[in-house]
Formats: structure tokens, C-alpha cells, sequence
């Protein structure tokens, strides 16, 4: 399981400034979240993936410490991978993944990750670059998306996984020039195993330039929830954005 948070913005800013100081409070969650963090930028003009990983958890990470003060952007992608069971803690199963101009990154687990494989063309089965169910499950939107727009991909492969894998969650974050791309989709029956209340509920917030979307566990109760089922789509030319039901 992992801790998630993105952002896009009106202007270029730092992660550390568009969060301000509970940015610790997040980092905290590495503690506990510990295989490894990840992190992805892209502009909404040019448009080119930049991605730092590192297997160190960020709360003791200088790199991490280093692209939260000092890289400027107007879209990111933050992630804190707590390793699913069965999977290696190994740098090429952090996220977030990138494909192209998209980056993109998961909370929860698909089981087994071979179970959505069919989901995947075979020409990106063949570019694979991990062993986790979450490449899997990017690549099955990536497939989807040759045949409709990327919105109406994300939200069809979420319902296919939805009924008729085992799963605990298929919360994701998308990240492209375009658009910020929030999914919150769990099994209510697994959400009692987390401390957390409303462990794998996501929450989002629109203030001073910037929407903001990030996993529970660090505070800001008072952001808006985005609820079982439902898609965020933020239009990252103007920072509109609207809720779909998945």
C-alpha cells in the first residue's frame, strides 16, 4: 500500500512551497511507507516526464529533501511506496511509471497481477519494466486509450478491474501536459484493516493557484473528499476540474 499526493498549479512552484509546511507531516508517512519514494514532473508546456526514485524512505532521503525545495513545476506526482506482499522492494517497482508523456501512479493492490494482463496490448506487455500489478494496470488504461480518450480509458479499465479482479484498492493519480487524473476506487471490506479512518479515501483542495490531491493520514481533513467510485479531472490549462462518477 502507499501514500499518494500531486498537484498542478497555475504557475511554476516547488513541492515544499506548494504544500507548505505539513509537507513534513507527509513525509512522515515514509515511516511507515518505507520500500521508497517517487516523483514525477511535467510541464503543462512542453510536456516532458522527469522522474527522481530512490529506495530510501523520503523522510530519510537528501535527494527527496532536495526535489521538494528546489524543482519548480506546475504538475507533479509524489509517491510513498509501502510494498504490496509478494512484491520486491526493488527501484523498478517504485513509481510513479512513465509511458511517453504520462506518468502515472497506484494505492492498492490487484491480485495477482498476471489477473489484468489480458487488460494489456501486446506490444506494452512487452515494455514492462516491473513486476508490480500497478504497471499493469497503467498499461491496461495506456491500451485502452488507443480506441477512446484518456478520461473515458481510465474510467472503463477501472470498472473492469473493479468486477472481476480481487482487489483492495485501484486509487491512482494520473499526470499528463493536459491533465491531473485522480481515481478513488477500494473494496470497503479491506478498509478496515488500516489505523487510518478512511484509509484509502483520497481528498483534494483548490487554493492559491494550485488543486491539490493527496492520500489520508497527515491532516487536512477540511479538503473536500473525493469518495468511493468517483474520478477528479482537473484541466490543467485553467485549474477547472469536475467529479465523474467511475
Amino acid at each position: 500500500m502507499c501514500r499518494l499526493l500531486a498537484y498542478a498549479s497555475s504557475e511554476p512552484a516547488t513541492l515544499a512551497t506548494i504544500v507548505g509546511p505539513t509537507l513534513s507531516d507527509f513525509v512522515e508517512l515514509s515511516k511507515e511507507h518505507k520500500h521508497g519514494w517517487g516523483v514525477t514532473t511535467c510541464a503543462s508546456i512542453g510536456g516532458v516526464q522527469e522522474r527522481e526514485r530512490e529506495l530510501a524512505p523520503a523522510v530519510e532521503s537528501t535527494l527527496f529533501a532536495e526535489v521538494a525545495s528546489s524543482k519548480p513545476t506546475d504538475g507533479a506526482l509524489v509517491h510513498l511506496r509501502l510494498a504490496s506482499k509478494g512484491l520486491a522492494v526493488d527501484l523498478s517497482n517504485n513509481h510513479p511509471f512513465i509511458h511517453g508523456d504520462i506518468s502515472f501512479m497506484h494505492n492498492g493492490t490487484i491480485r495477482p497481477a498476471s489477473s489484468i494482463e489480458h487488460l494489456v496490448d501486446a506490444d506494452l506487455l512487452a515494455q514492462l519494466t516491473s513486476t508490480t500489478d500497478s504497471e499493469r494496470y497503467f498499461f491496461a488504461i495506456l491500451s485502452a486509450a488507443k480506441k477512446v480518450g484518456l478520461i473515458e480509458a481510465i474510467a472503463a479499465t477501472v470498472k473492469e478491474i473493479a468486477s472481476t479482479s480481487d482487489y483492495s484498492a485501484i486509487n491512482s493519480i494520473t499526470l499528463t501536459p493536459d491533465f491531473l487524473i485522480a481515481v478513488c476506487q477500494f473494496n470497503v471490506a479491506e478498509q478496515s484493516e488500516w489505523k487510518v479512518p478512511f484509509h484509502y479515501e483520497l481528498r483534494f483542495a483548490k487554493e492559491d493557484g494550485a488543486i491539490k490531491v493527496a492520500s489520508t493520514g497527515w491532516g487536512h481533513d477540511d479538503w473536500t473528499p473525493l469518495t468511493n467510485g468517483k474520478m477528479l479531472v482537473v484541466n490543467r490549462a485553467d485549474l477547472s476540474c469536475k467529479i465523474l462518477d467511475i
